[in-house]
């Protein structure tokens, strides 16, 4: 089981609802990965960043992982739960 975590971008311009779009990666993922908001120290398989937009730079390395996989509209729901599958 991954051990996965998620970041939003701030928000300033979303395209399309990154709640749903999490919540549909989550229900996709139970039987590979388990979801957390980072934990300051913590160490990630993964680290889900979340964009509302093509717009936002921050990849933030102030947290801990060994992949980041970026989806920055609702089209790259299935490739990002794809991505992760390969990783499990």
């Amino acid at each position: 089981m991954l051990h996965c975590t998620v970041k939003y971008c701030g928000g300033c311009n979303p395209m399309y609802e990154r709640g749903r779009a999490y919540r549909s990666i989550v229900s996709a993922l139970s039987d590979a990965a388990e979801f957390s908001y980072p934990q300051e120290g913590g160490h990630y398989d993964v680290l889900l960043i979340i964009r509302g937009c093509t717009g936002c730079p921050y990849l933030y390395e102030d947290i801990s992982a060994d992949h980041r996989i970026i989806c920055v509209s609702q089209d790259d729901v299935d490739g990002a739960v794809k991505q992760i599958k390969q990783l499990a």
